[in-house]
């Protein structure tokens, strides 16, 4: 009996040891975070990632749990994770003058050659990763009989790729709901990257899993749309006629806008334009836009939330390094100004602020003196671009440092300016533009590929003007 029971833990040792050689001693001492809690979920997967040196804070006694995973800090984890093992390779030494994470980059290198991944890691080191990406690294770094297995699933609601199924099957992965979702194309928190790494390197802390069925009624499984009902399908995914007719109208809307604001002329349907004529204009738009829709309606299904909701869900808090390499892409500048009728006027508010020369005082001269309404709907500021706003206040912005005003008015079109240029990364909105720009680039990568069905007579049936006049109809109803 009692040699059945040595030879039953060790056997027990070969699966959740780590007596394969990978050796993870510690090398710091935690002091603890201070926005990790000792009551947290993550609290002692953190510690030990941090004693082990498998992960860093991010500064001022920070871990930031909630915070986004970018891809050049995914491969940092993984090749520290698979360079422990004594028959890989081991990191490079930084050069002079590289960056961080180009020891990271060519350990990749190394194991993934020219692959599609190692080209993102060069050219997108900071950009969000998803979770499908960093489990492609960490595939390619832990050896597949460090992955013994413990549970038995064989495939996902969202996938039955190996490389994944082997990481829920060594009990690392459980999915993010009680199915065992995937959610490959989610960002990665680094609390959750935390847990994984800590299950990884020691064994004992894996999981047994059983994934739940997935209930396969038409609330959770079908199409909104049946297919054939659909005016455009897209991977199987029926658009409705609704939201086809909504992006109609919204498009329609814009154009209308447009001109008006431009040369105060209403969209009239039996005129052409420089862009053509407008029904199959709307029309060809709309179809583009029904594909980027459909494919976010899947997205929502596949991660459980709205789509509106995608966004967050993708990169649920962008670092700050990614922050600033949008800003820095997209030439974002961010000002607030007092738009003032007359020249008299605007020199009274610089009056006003050479005698009090701060923000406070350049809000209170704007409540007083502005005449912009878009200020109102706008307090933090205006978050733009290049050739978003009229060249005499871009350029005036432009011609300042942040947190500095125009000691002279700038004339534009609209009256007199006086401009106060603010911190982009400091704007409320930046955040969800990260997370929307994410969102953009995955689904046109995604419609490059899809596969779509237009109903084509169905859509030339459509009497566009009919449909925008109750649109504008029903939009004087809500006022």
């Amino acid at each position: 009996m009692k040699k059945k029971l040595i030879c039953g833990l060790l056997s027990l040792g070969l699966l959740l040891g780590t007596a394969q050689g990978a050796s993870f001693p510690a090398v710091n001492t935690y002091a603890g975070f201070d926005d990790v809690a000792e009551t947290a979920w993550y609290y002692s997967a953190v510690k030990q990632c941090y004693e082990t040196g498998l992960m860093n804070g991010t500064g001022k006694g920070n871990f930031s749990p909630d915070g986004a995973m970018s891809l050049a800090e995914s491969a940092a984890v993984a090749a520290r994770l698979g360079s422990a093992y004594p028959n890989n390779p081991a990191i490079p030494q930084k050069g002079e003058g590289e960056p961080w994470y180009q020891p990271y980059v060519a350990y990749f290198s190394g194991l993934l050659g020219d692959s599609q991944l190692t080209r993102m890691l060069i050219t997108q080191p900071t950009k969000s990763a998803t979770r499908q990406e960093f489990f492609y690294l960490l595939a390619a770094a832990i050896p597949e009989g460090e992955l013994a297995p413990i549970n038995s699933i064989t495939s996902l609601p969202d996938t039955s790729d190996d490389s994944v199924l082997a990481f829920y099957n060594a009990g690392i992965l459980t999915g993010t709901d009680k199915y065992g979702t995937f959610s490959g194309d989610r960002g990665l928190q680094r609390s959750e990257v935390a847990a994984m790494v800590a299950r990884i390197a020691d064994p004992a802390l894996r999981q047994s899993f059983i994934p739940q069925e997935k209930p396969t009624d038409a609330t959770t499984t079908a199409p909104s749309v049946p297919a054939g009902d659909a005016l455009v399908t897209v991977n199987g995914h029926g658009v409705s006629q609704n939201t086809f007719l909504a992006l109609l109208c919204n498009i329609a809307y814009s154009l209308d806008y447009q001109l008006y604001s431009s040369y105060g002329q209403r969209l009239d349907w039996n005129q052409s334009y420089t862009i053509g004529e407008p029904i199959p204009y709307v029309l060809d738009i709309a179809k583009e836009m029904s594909v980027y829709r459909g494919l976010l309606e899947i997205q929502a299904e596949t991660l459980g939330c709205t789509p509106e909701e995608v966004p967050q869900y993708l990169t649920p808090s962008p670092s700050a390094q990614e922050l600033q390499t949008y800003v820095d892409t997209n030439d974002l500048l961010c000002a607030k100004h007092i738009l003032c009728p007359d020249k008299d006027t605007a020199q009274a508010v610089l009056d006003g602020l050479e005698s009090v020369p701060t923000l406070a005082q350049f809000n209170a001269l704007l409540q007083v003196f502005n005449q912009d309404p878009g200020m109102t709907q706008n307090p933090n500021g205006y978050l733009f671009t290049a050739g978003d706003m009229v060249s005499e206040f871009e350029n005036g912005v432009r011609g300042l440092s942040i947190g500095s005003y125009t000691t002279e008015p700038v004339q534009s079109q609209f009256g007199y300016h006086i401009i106060w240029r603010l911190d982009p990364l400091s704007h409320p909105d930046l955040k969800t533009a990260v997370q929307e720009g994410v969102l953009d680039s995955l689904l046109a990568a995604q419609a490059e590929e899809a596969q779509v069905t237009i109903n084509e007579a169905a859509i030339a049936a459509i009497d566009v003007p009919a449909a925008y006049n109750a649109f504008l109809a029903s939009l004087e109803q809500q006022q």
